[in-house]
């Protein structure tokens, strides 16, 4: 736990796909590599909703990468991975 005071890391939440890369330019302050980690789920769950027309085998392509302060990733989620993680009533079929 950061002390009172000090500086959360920011985190960098690209998402890599068929279509090119989205990257994250501004980034988001969280207090820890997990806590990036489940903001990354929320995010893809938001954008799958509205990709939900494009085809089932581009989805397999969709990786989400969460880049640390030095811009090295330290979190690596592939849709087979996060797939897991979207609720079942979103439209996702892939």
């Amino acid at each position: 736990m950061a002390s009172p005071g000090a500086a959360m890391p920011r985190f960098y939440i690209d998402i890599r796909g068929h279509f090119g890369t989205q990257e994250d330019l501004s980034g988001i302050d969280l207090p820890n590599v997990a806590a990036a980690r489940r903001k990354a789920l929320r995010i893809v769950r938001e954008i799958l909703n509205g990709w939900s027309g494009m085809l089932p085998s581009y989805y397999d392509e969709i990786t989400i990468e969460v880049r640390g302060e030095d811009l090295r990733p330290v979190v690596i989620i592939p849709y087979s991975e996060f797939k897991k993680h979207i609720s079942p009533a979103a439209p996702v079929t892939g």
